[in-house]
């Protein structure tokens, strides 16, 4: 990498210098159709080599370089107007090897896939193991070019993964990695609404650990944006970039389809572009990629509005904004080496230097971290509550434990919430009592019936007994919401299909009279009907209408109970495969061992 970065530096600084003196490398008498090497050339290396302090032929070399680049950037133009013909720049990062640049022309009205098969044919691997990155999208095989906003003279970036057996078998799980992810994080997200108490799976948090009560559809794109970009985490600290910048592209375009206001009061939006933007760097990506000086704007605009122009709003949160501060040490890194690719050298330099501040703030005592390590913390923590207590041991770990009893008490206070809510309220509006129906069954009574009783009862525990056991034919279900079959309040042999409902199941294709059937035992849910007629449980239910009522009823929730068994079962695996590839330590994206870091900028300011 030094030696590109060398090399990269001289090109920067001849450009400028063309673009000053308003020299064409294309034009004579620099190029001469029948002399490309023509003396003039040779002159002006000359020239530029005593001004830069480089040797003559490097210099050459290097003009020559964007001579060429010029020239067949300005044929390439006029092919593209004459047949049109696209010409592409496909910079392919292979595992363990110099990158290399590729040149293909293309009709914009191909598919993606066309353009991948010729990459990997170039190259000689196999399509499966080529992600094409253009202006921070993946390329997607099934649509056209244009479709997909590419145009000619375009720079592509493509992920190609070495030829170990065992890179070709991680190339090739990428999509069924990222597919996993997603559909773990969905099945999650549909299942949120079922659970209550201990029995919950994804929680949407702010920053101090406060629950989120989101619309279903923006519940389901944050928590799968949210999944994902977790699991790209996981892979950059895994140093496994490729996969990971996958995973955060897809998080991304998750979170841009979703319409919450709630992105713009949290920095989960500005932590992706910075984690994206960071894996660029690591796949020596960054000068060409387009879109990286336009995400990080978008992270720092992000960071004003949420933490507030002077962290304000960070500070009012959290008490101090010292952790923060790792995220603004990136993005000043980064802001940089944009700046010096773009030759703004002085914008790159005072970067550098409030990146550099950062760091020196950011650090940490090693002996202070392993104290706090014997205190039962993470390095992770440890190394955060330094930052926070200012490298005092003693009040790291006072505010390391606030902060944990802090979130539990969130956590706790929104089980409580959930569990409200799952409960009811009572016929005059207020919520039943937990504690109360707790009692109810320590005295042996069935749950369902006991929370009934409360409900009709206002809480009064003496009614709800006599109710239970006197008049329960006038137990009512003040929400009317159940349609669990298990429910007391009503008889599936006395009740009424609904004929609307009916007519409606039967113009989506189904028998009219098992439709009636299905609304019976469902109590006029249309989606519990559905669920019936399409899991074919009327074979085994019968009529209820000429079976034994009580005899069908014990069927339908036998069979209940294995459907919400099979159903917890595939929740348990999904959590189990997002628990082994996302970390979820609070806080973790908030921590850096500031190695990385130091590296780059070490390599940079040494250019400048």
């Amino acid at each position: 990498m030094e030696l590109n970065l060398q090399h990269e530096d001289l090109l920067i600084k001849l450009r400028a210098k063309l673009n000053e003196e308003k020299i064409k490398l294309w034009e004579p008498p620099y190029y001469q159709a029948d002399n490309d090497r023509s003396q003039n050339l040779r002159d002006l290396a000359l020239k530029y080599s005593s001004q830069l302090l480089q040797d003559d032929e490097t210099v050459f070399s290097a003009l020559r370089e964007l001579q060429l680049h010029s020239l067949d950037r300005s044929k390439a133009n006029a092919e593209y107007k004459e047949t049109g013909l696209a010409t592409f720049r496909v910079k392919a990062n292979v595992s363990g090897q110099k990158p290399v640049v590729l040149k293909i022309q293309k009709k914009l009205e191909v598919p993606g896939s066309d353009l991948i098969e010729t990459v990997a044919k170039e190259i000689s691997v196999g399509t499966d193991r080529i992600k094409l990155i253009c202006n921070g999208k993946i390329i997607k095989p099934t649509m056209n070019l244009n479709e997909q906003n590419i145009k000619n003279g375009v720079q592509i970036m493509a992920l190609i993964m070495g030829e170990a057996p065992e890179n070709v078998k991680k190339e090739n799980d990428m999509y069924m990695e990222m597919k996993s992810t997603r559909d773990d994080a969905l099945l999650l997200t549909d299942c949120a609404e079922e659970l209550t108490g201990d029995d919950e799976y994804l929680k949407l948090e702010d920053q101090s650990g406060k629950a989120l009560q989101l619309p279903a559809a923006e519940r389901r794109s944050l928590t799968v944006g949210l999944a994902l970009h977790e699991r790209g985490r996981a892979a950059v600290q895994q140093k496994d970039y490729t996969l990971a910048l996958v995973l955060l592209l897809e998080a991304d375009r998750q979170f841009s389809e979703c319409s919450s206001n709630l992105l713009k009061s949290v920095d989960n939006i500005a932590v992706l572009q910075l984690d994206i933007s960071w894996c660029y760097l690591h796949l020596q990506n960054l000068a060409s990629a387009t879109d990286v000086a336009s995400r990080l704007q978008r992270a720092e605009a992000s960071f004003k509005d949420t933490y507030g122009e002077n962290h304000e709003r960070l500070i009012a949160l959290k008490g101090n904004a010292a952790n923060e501060r790792v995220l603004f040490m990136r993005l000043y890194l980064l802001q940089g080496i944009v700046a010096y690719h773009q030759n703004k050298r002085e914008e790159a330099r005072r970067l550098f230097d409030k990146a550099e501040n950062e760091m020196n703030f950011l650090r940490v005592d090693d002996g202070s971290v392993a104290a706090l390590m014997e205190l039962g913390w993470t390095r992770s923590q440890a190394r955060t509550g330094l930052r926070a207590a200012a490298g005092h041991v003693d009040r790291a770990h006072q505010l390391l434990e606030e902060r944990s009893e802090e979130r539990e008490r969130e956590r706790e206070r929104h089980r409580q919430e959930r569990e409200e809510r799952a409960l009811g309220r009572c016929a005059d509006g207020s919520p039943v009592s937990a504690a109360l129906l707790a009692g109810l069954l320590d005295m042996g009574c069935a749950r369902r019936l006991a929370l009934l009783a409360l409900k009709n009862s206002n809480n009064n525990v003496a009614e709800a007994l006599y109710l239970m056991q006197e008049r329960r034919e006038l137990l009512q279900d003040s929400d009317a919401s159940s349609s669990d079959p298990e429910t007391p309040s009503s008889d599936d042999s006395t009740l009424e299909p609904d004929n609307k409902l009916a007519a409606e199941l039967e113009a989506m294709g189904y028998d009219l009279d098992d439709a009636r059937i299905a609304l019976k035992l469902s109590r006029n849910q249309l989606g519990g009907a559905l669920d019936i007629l399409l899991g074919g449980q009327l074979r085994d239910v019968g009529d209820p209408s000429t079976s034994s009522a009580a005899a069908s009823k014990k069927r339908l929730r036998k069979l209940k109970r294995e459907k919400r068994e099979k159903r917890r079962q595939e929740r348990d695996s999904a959590l189990k495969r997002l628990k082994t590839s996302v970390k979820t330590e609070d806080d973790d994206y908030l921590d850096t061992s500031l190695v990385d870091e130091e590296e780059f900028l070490a390599k940079y300011k040494s250019l400048l």
